[in-house]
């Protein structure tokens, strides 16, 4: 049978294999529901804004503009409400198949027709957390196909139209998330490399103008738009912070648990330091360019991983360059000429990423290692459903129950695809401020989990006296005043929540909706307390009292009561 037929035989099954695994990994991560929602507004006609309060200045709470536009494309088409998950997990699969292709087919011309088996097109296909993340909602799995493109070109850039092309596609990548930035100037060097030694300008100029003519505008328009040259998530990650330890444990767990990966690591090393032979005259691939081309993709990318501290989803971070790692194997293959040694190279590698060793506490959220697995989590039960289902059910429910009454709420981890569902005009992300300026430019006290080291402790008073926060679904919210034990809420299926202000209005509709709502009528427990005034010290009265204003009297008419409270007070 001739190489090609074996060779795109296995390329096409390690493709449909790649499909088939992601399609049924399928969920949606809790912070896709942010750029759904961006989505959602800019199709609307509000523009690229989370909240819809007039009073707030729009924030780039989305780090991924080219993702969020495509979420807005497949809505345009129809895909609005729950059918948008679907346009996600499908684009995500799509993307993380379409990788697994372009490896085979760099594989393919870097040997000259003479390979027999995609290496890291089958490594990559069993990848378990590639396969689990490209369906999650979010821009991962473009991100890791636009970077493999990037190389694509890099490995060995010909003519000025392929110069052309690698601008765009460095567009786009640092359009999809700010971190493609730094393979854009990797690529620079090469592309710049190549024109100086071929004394070629258009290669530079054909790089270069695409950013002139796309980026250039995108990035004054992004400044004028949101007030800032990086998005509102590069202050709420802490992103200008350096947090090595973090990433370096990052990195390690990762690689403990796909050990298979580790000797792969010293394949490009060696064949970089090795002098090249007569054989490198003969094609571009048999050089040092490739070995430079993934060192250069890998090292640096790996370093600022490091320095970032990693990410909250455990591997998230790292898939960009594993591609890129694991080409190095079909490459070298092109130097060892057994035949014999591809295949058994593809069988330990699949084999050993197949029998990853996860490390146990992966499916925690509350771990000490700050990282976890997020569908591990996010499938878990909640009651009788996973709890991606009961939040979609609960989202629903809050749509009904809230439709037109101007709910504000704030919200921390998991909470996102509530405020989406439920279409409230205003929701406030306080673990780490991801949409919100005011949280994300506030100082981190102590670091922890990325981007969720903020919480809204230091931010009660913002919550309520400015944004006039009607619930909280961070049932750990208190005040340490009086009146938090009177705070719980609780809506459809006991899901419970907290009153961050008392709004009797509100509160007094919601009850007529929905008879089950369970709350505390503060108004009662203001009588009880009034009727007990005489035996109550003047300094006591005098600090409830300013805790019953801001959760009470500062948001209802309610003079009656408020006048006692006061004449006891003269």
């Amino acid at each position: 049978m001739p190489r090609r037929t074996v060779f795109w035989a296995i390329a096409l099954c390690a493709v449909a294999f790649a499909a088939v695994q992601a399609w049924a990994l399928r969920w949606t991560c809790d912070d896709a529901y942010i750029s759904f929602r961006y989505a959602q507004h800019f199709v609307e006609g509000h523009g690229l804004v989370f909240n819809l309060d007039p009073t707030e200045a729009p924030v780039e709470g989305y780090t991924n503009f080219t993702w969020t536009m495509w979420l807005a494309i497949g809505m345009q088409l129809g895909f609005t409400g729950d059918a948008i998950e679907t346009w996600s997990n499908v684009s995500g699969v799509l993307c993380h198949a379409g990788t697994v292709l372009l490896l085979a087919m760099i594989a393919w011309r870097a040997s000259g027709g003479r390979a027999v088996v995609p290496i890291a097109a089958c490594g990559y296909a069993v990848l378990h957390h590639a396969a689990s993340l490209a369906p999650a909602g979010l821009e991962t799995a473009l991100f890791v196909l636009l970077v493999t493109a990037m190389l694509r070109f890099t490995l060995a850039l010909r003519c000025a139209r392929e110069a052309w092309l690698l601008g765009f596609l460095g567009v786009l990548l640092a359009m999809t998330r700010p971190d493609g930035g730094l393979f854009v100037a990797i690529v620079g060097c090469f592309v710049l490399h190549d024109a100086v030694r071929r004394g070629a300008g258009r290669l530079l100029f054909g790089y270069v103008v695409p950013f002139l003519v796309v980026f250039v505008p995108y990035l004054l328009w992004r400044h004028a738009y949101y007030g800032y040259w990086v998005p509102n998530t590069f202050y709420a990650k802490s992103a200008g912070d350096p947090y090595p330890g973090q990433g370096l444990k990052y990195v390690w767990e990762f690689a403990k648990c796909y050990y298979g990966l580790l000797p792969v690591l010293l394949v490009p090393a060696y064949w970089l330091v090795r002098k090249p032979d007569l054989l490198a005259t003969i094609s571009p691939f048999l050089g040092r360019r490739p070995w430079l081309a993934i060192l250069g993709f890998f090292v640096p990318y790996l370093g600022f991983v490091v320095w970032v501290g990693g990410d909250f989803m455990f591997g998230r971070f790292l898939l960009p360059i594993l591609p890129v790692l694991l080409l190095s194997l079909d490459f070298a293959c092109q130097r060892w000429r057994p035949l014999w040694l591809q295949p058994a190279l593809a069988a330990t590698l699949v084999l050993s990423l197949f029998l990853r060793v996860e490390p146990a506490w992966i499916a925690i959220y509350d771990n000490p290692n700050g990282f976890s697995d997020n569908r591990a989590i996010s499938m878990k039960k909640l009651g009788e459903m996973p709890m991606t289902e009961a939040m979609r059910v609960f989202g629903h429910y809050l749509h009904d129950t809230w439709a037109g009454l101007g709910v504000r709420i704030a919200i921390a981890g998991s909470h996102a695809n509530l405020a989406f569902r439920s279409d409230v005009p205003v929701a406030i992300e306080c673990a780490a401020g991801l949409t919100d300026a005011r949280i994300a430019h506030t100082p981190v006290l102590q670091r922890g989990t990325p981007a969720h080291e903020r919480g809204y402790v230091q931010f009660v008073d913002y919550l309520v006296r400015e944004r006039r926060v009607d619930f909280m679904f961070d049932t750990s919210f208190k005040t340490r005043e009086i009146t938090d034990q009177y705070r719980d809420i609780s809506f459809l299926a006991g899901i419970p929540a907290r009153l961050v202000i008392y709004n009797r209005t509100l509160l007094k509709e919601l009850k007529r909706r929905d008879p089950n709502i369970r709350f505390v009528e503060f108004e009662q427990v203001l009588d009880t307390y009034l009727a007990d005034l005489p035996n109550k010290a003047k300094e006591q009265v005098q600090a409830d009292f300013a805790a019953f204003r801001s959760f009470y009297f500062d948001h209802n008419e309610d003079t009656a009561r408020r006048v006692r409270f006061e004449e006891f007070l003269k």
